[in-house]
Formats: structure tokens, sequence, C-alpha cells
């Protein structure tokens, strides 16, 4: 059964929990992608958030019969070529991945970013993610990267992917809009990174040059490390320079997002927070 929503598109309604498109949801929503990588989201400020950013594109929408009218406005906003689709709202708590579904989800292709556009630029802000594991402090600096002008994110290999479903609700959407290139292999990288004329900065809390007397203007790349670790030697190794963060006598460190977001919060400043 169809019915029409918004500008005249359809609404396709499913009561059955063995249809092929409610499965392929439940799959990506707890996995984070589909086999063909559409991204998989849940909740109406990541919908939302899809639906502006410009790299984005919505493929699917899943919607509980429920909080079809609470999202009203926000269904009206899918692009005609997406398929939409009704469920009852029991079918959507089998579905969802959270622990209090809001009632919407849906299924987004993110298009390729250009590493070149994003690195070999004169104002290039790159954050390098080396092999962290959390997905709450990688959607965390995703968020902050976006908010204070970085130009892009690359994870390493056996760095958890930014796509996971935590580390997406974590960017709070940022993930739509900040480029991101997953799983590079560290030497090759550093390579790219040299030729375009990006300097490389470590974070290194044992690191005796000080955060407020480093220059971050100009092309800069900052290396983020693992939680409890930090960076491994031969990454580490890598790096023009390494920088630590002044914190009070008696702690140890702060954790990787917070660093991160402190680094990339002092290149704003000192770039006058020209986004």
């Amino acid at each position: 059964m169809n019915k029409r929503h918004g500008a005249g598109q359809r609404i396709r309604q499913i009561t059955s929990a063995t249809n092929p498109l409610l499965k392929v949801f439940r799959h990506a929503l707890a996995e984070g992608t589909t086999r063909e990588g559409w991204l998989a989201v849940e909740g109406p400020h990541l919908v939302e958030e899809a639906l502006r950013a410009e790299r984005a594109a919505v493929q699917s929408v899943i919607i509980a019969a429920g909080a079809r009218t609470e999202f009203r406005s926000l269904l009206a906003r899918v692009p005609p070529p997406a398929e939409v689709v009704e469920v009852p709202d029991r079918l959507f708590r089998q579905i969802a991945a959270t622990e209090s579904p809001q009632g919407i989800a849906a299924l987004v292709e993110l298009q390729g970013a250009n590493f070149d556009d994003s690195v070999a630029r004169h104002d290039a802000l790159v954050i390098v993610a080396c092999g962290l594991q959390d997905p709450g402090n990688l959607g965390t600096i995703v968020r902050s990267g976006q908010a204070l002008g970085a130009t892009g994110l690359i994870t390493l290999e056996a760095t958890v992917s930014p796509f996971n479903p935590k580390a997406v609700r974590a960017s709070a959407g940022a993930v739509f809009h900040l480029p991101i290139f997953t799983a590079e292999k560290a030497r090759p990288l550093f390579r790219r990174l040299h030729e375009a004329g990006v300097r490389i900065v470590a974070a290194d809390r044992h690191s005796p040059s000080k955060l407020p007397e480093a220059d971050l203007r100009g092309p800069v790349a900052i290396l983020i490390g693992q939680e409890a670790a930090g960076l491994p030697p031969e990454i580490a190794a890598e790096a023009d320079m390494a920088v630590s963060i002044p914190i009070r006598p008696g702690m140890d460190s702060v954790n990787a997002a917070t660093a991160a977001s402190i680094l990339l919060y002092e290149a704003a400043r000192q770039r006058g927070f020209n986004y």
C-alpha cells in the first residue's frame, strides 16, 4: 500500500519483518554501512544533517508509523528519487540499533572526497587518527574538526572506522560534512603529506615543546595516537615536530578526543578563526 507525502512522493508501507529492505536496514544500522558502502543513520538530527549535506545523497528513509506526523516536515525534504517506507512502531524498534529509537532512519550515500582538495592547499588542517579504538573519541574528533576548520580527517590502518554507528552519533552529523579518508597506509600517506608541503605535528604528552609555542599556521597535519599508548615510535618519527599540552601537575594526560580538540582550537586561533 502506498500513500503520498510532501510534494507528491509516495510512502510505501511494510508490515513484514522478513522484507528484504528491512533486513538491509537492520544489518546496516547495527554495522554502520550497507554492503554497497551506504551509511546507515538513525534519529532526526542525523537524517536532517544528511539531507542538508552537499556530499550526501539520501537513498532510503524508514519511518515508524507513530512518528510520521512528528517528522512530516523532515519527510517533505526527502528528494523524490529516495524511497520512503513506513513500518509499525514495534517493527521499527526491532530494526533500530539505539536503546530509545526516535522513529526515523536513513541509508545515505556519501560522495568520495578528493585528497588533494583537502590536503594540498595553503590552509590545510588535517587530523590523522593513528590507531584510535574508541568510536566515541573518533566521532568527537570529527565533530571538533568540522567545527574548528579542519579540511579533512585521515585514519590509518587499525583505526576504528569513522562510520561505526557510535562514531557517527558522536560526530553529531559532522561525518557528512568533513572529508574523510580511511584505512590509509602510514608510509605512503606521510610521503604524500610531505610532497604536498604539509608539516606533520605529533601530539606527544612527553614533548618539551609546549603547544602555545608551536606555529600551526600553513598546511598542517596533526597526529593523534591511541587513547592509552599514544603514537607508536615509527609513526612519531615521521613528524616534523611534537608538541605537548600544558596540563596541571599530577595529571598524566587528557584523552585523545580532548587533545585533538585543543590542538584544533589552537590552530584555529592562530589562523584567526578564518573558516
